[in-house]
């Protein structure tokens, strides 16, 4: 059990030990958080939850619950204004090494979308986020214990389909530049969206075109696994895997009476539900995304408790609409499905666009930044070993880092120095931060091992903040926000630099003390190579 869930049992124990009854309605809000160190390692806000339902002032219920609880794991319990109670841990809290045998607190599986590029179209940055962010979720979720398998569910059908084959039939080859050409010519979307019709009724030869742009299409996104160190996807399940279980799903509309026509489409409307209109079928007979959505968590949820979907917040009214109408066919339950969002990221302002010609391509990014990083480290290791496999781990660091420490919330403005740099917020500098720890342990030879020594504020504040790296990943994982785990890092690595210009360590003459603090830097190696991983982040020995 995790300190954090083990301080909030005993304060529970110990407002059930006064005969206080709290509702469920409070006991949701009681928390347990880190407040600031001078004060403790963790704080309690329940006298101030409870003390209306109690009858008692928030300061006189702390003491009372200070006085009831179990205090045998700490070196102090205090209560203080207005009325928090803080926690001190006993040094030997602190000391064991950190193990994460942690069990998730839902059972089932849990299918995780991300990745879901559009064939014939190259990586734009957009999508280099899409995946970064849905990588670092699926690392954090494994580490946390629950069983979670991934899903790319491609693009590789819909109306821009016709537009490809069109473009195949008219040019003899299929690239970007065309696709965006008659995709913005008025004059040929007709011709184009029946050409996807007639996709959809098998036509041979748009079937024969259709699959040789699916194949050339998903062996070039695929490689994104090595250029950026993603874990491998567990499943392929493609748009156009539901063909065949489209016809069930508009069957169950008709069943529930929601599917209506309108001018020649057939819809459901959502209208009393403030989501408008959902077009389920086109007037042209063209399917829609939201048709294969429907089919898409249907057929996932016999294999899945709960569906994750990281996609932009361009597409969050289509899910408000998808969730709509799987409740009115009685198909979801709450928290089966979360649409986990993200803004735009921009160069120079600009946002990124895929049809208006200007997209930035994922790939070249990937090629400037090792460009970048490879004359950084020449100017400050020209000697490095493995001089090319580090700069390979470096680049995909300073892209992932750069993403990952924003709020996906937030729209991002892409920018060269804060992304490569080696002495700011950055990936290199907390992969910097893990180099200098090994280095030190290397030249001394030794872990060290803990020892009964008085040890100052900043080397206890190590110990602790290497302690509560599960928790941190749960604050993470519970609302998707690989962000609050990114900034723990940098906090980490930024208070070891603090630590460095505090103690020495190597040239410590006192050996008691130096191999506490030897001991101290190999723990925090552990926890800030694991924390690495998890943000798909290589911990580099040397850099």
């Amino acid at each position: 059990m995790l300190m954090r869930e083990n301080i909030e049992k005993l304060v529970l124990k110990a407002i059930a030990d006064l005969g206080i009854t709290a509702s469920e309605q409070s006991i949701v809000k009681i928390a347990v958080t880190y407040p600031d160190p001078k004060l403790g390692d963790y704080a309690s806000n329940a006298a101030l939850i409870l003390a209306k339902e109690a009858k008692i002032k928030p300061l006189d219920l702390a003491n009372k619950i200070v006085e009831k609880l179990d205090k045998s794991q700490f070196e102090k319990v205090e209560a203080a204004a207005p009325g928090f109670i803080n926690f001190k841990l006993n040094t030997e809290q602190l000391l064991p090494p950190a193990t994460y045998d942690l069990k998730p607190k839902t059972t089932g599986k849990i299918l995780l979308e991300y990745f879901q590029p559009n064939i014939a179209k190259p990586l734009h940055m957009g999508l280099l986020r899409n995946v970064i962010i849905g990588d670092a979720i699926k690392r954090m979720l494994k580490f946390l214990g629950y069983k979670v398998e991934s899903d790319t569910h491609m693009g590789d059908w819909g109306t821009q389909f016709g537009f490809l084959i069109l473009a195949k039939k008219k040019f003899g080859e299929v690239n970007e530049k065309l696709y965006a050409e008659l995709n913005a010519d008025e004059t040929q979307k007709e011709a184009a969206k029946q050409e996807f019709v007639n996709l959809e009724k098998g036509d041979k030869e748009n079937r024969k075109i259709w699959q040789e742009i699916v194949d050339s299409s998903l062996k070039e996104f695929l490689k994104i696994n090595d250029q950026m160190d993603i874990l491998p996807f567990d499943h392929h399940w493609p748009e156009s895997f539901y063909q065949d279980k489209m016809s069930d799903i508009l069957e169950k509309l008709k069943t529930k009476k929601l599917l209506k026509e309108s001018q020649g489409a057939q819809i459901v409307n959502l209208e009393t539900q403030g989501l408008g209109i959902a077009v389920i079928v086109k007037s042209d007979t063209g399917t829609t995304y939201l048709l294969r959505d429907l089919a898409t968590f249907i057929y996932r949820k016999e294999k899945f408790s709960k569906q994750l979907y990281v996609v932009d917040n361009r597409q969050s009214h289509v899910f408000k609409q998808l969730f709509a109408i799987l409740k009115l066919l009685d198909e979801i339950k709450e928290a089966e499905a979360v649409h986990i969002d993200y803004g735009f990221i921009s160069f120079k302002g600009e946002v990124l666009s895929t049809r208006k010609g200007n997209m930035i391509l994922a790939e070249d990014v990937i090629t400037q930044a090792e460009e970048k990083v490879a004359k950084i480290i020449a100017e400050k290791n020209p000697d490095l070993k493995n001089k090319e496999h580090v700069i390979k781990a470096v680049t995909k660091s300073a892209l992932k880092y750069f993403d990952l420490k924003h709020n996906r919330h937030s729209d991002i403005e892409f920018d060269w120095d804060e992304v490569l740099d080696f002495e700011g917020d950055s990936g290199p500098y907390l992969q910097y931060a893990y180099a200098r720890l090994n280095s030190i342990l290397k030249k001394a030879g030794s872990e060290g091992e803990f020892s009964d020594i008085k040890f100052s504020d900043t080397e206890r504040e190590i110990l602790f903040k290497s302690s509560i790296l599960a928790e941190v990943v749960e604050d993470a994982a519970k609302d998707y926000l690989p962000n609050i785990l990114a900034n723990y890092l940098f906090n980490f690595a930024t208070l070891l630099n603090k630590f460095y210009h505090e103690s020495p360590v190597t040239q410590e003459k006192d050996e008691d003390i130096r191999n506490f603090r030897l001991a101290l830097i190999a723990k925090a190696k552990g926890t800030l190579g694991r924390g690495l991983d998890l943000l798909g982040i290589e911990a580099l020995d040397e850099m």
